[in-house]
């Protein structure tokens, strides 16, 4: 249950942060906005370190550069979003952005890449993304 509550904000709060970054990038630019967006987000997360004295980045040399580049993906994670949303609106947007997200989401299980434990992907995961991609298609009707 608290897995899937983090899930839903993080859904909520990922749907804020586009419409926001969206009207901040008309306003300075895309990737401005996108640096704007990185650095209040490390910001807080310094802050909440601070908060829960939490020693554990102590531990940030041990990991991976691969996994460390997460910041860097998530640039180019805002910019596509906020020039998503520019282009299409907010629905269609994060729509598409879902859809991508579980495509992507079932190669990893299936393959269990990235140090994920691998998983048995089948009909019923790849039916889902196909009817979610049938909703987009109505949506966008």
């Amino acid at each position: 249950m608290k897995g899937i509550l983090f899930a839903l904000l993080g859904g909520f709060f990922l749907t804020f942060q586009s419409v926001a970054n969206a009207t901040i990038s008309s306003q300075i630019g895309s990737w401005q906005a996108a640096a704007m967006t990185q650095l209040t987000g490390f910001v807080l997360a310094i802050l909440i370190v601070i908060v829960l004295r939490d020693r554990s980045y102590r531990q940030l040399t041990e990991v991976s550069p691969l996994y460390a580049s997460g910041g860097m993906l998530a640039a180019i994670v805002l910019f596509s979003n906020m020039t998503a949303v520019h282009i299409m609106g907010v629905t269609l947007t994060i729509a598409i952005f879902l859809i991508a997200q579980l495509v992507l989401a079932i190669v990893i299980d299936g393959r269990g890449w990235f140090d994920m434990a691998q998983k048995r992907i089948g009909k019923t995961q790849i039916i889902g993304v196909l009817m979610m991609v049938a909703g987009v298609i109505i949506l966008k009707l």
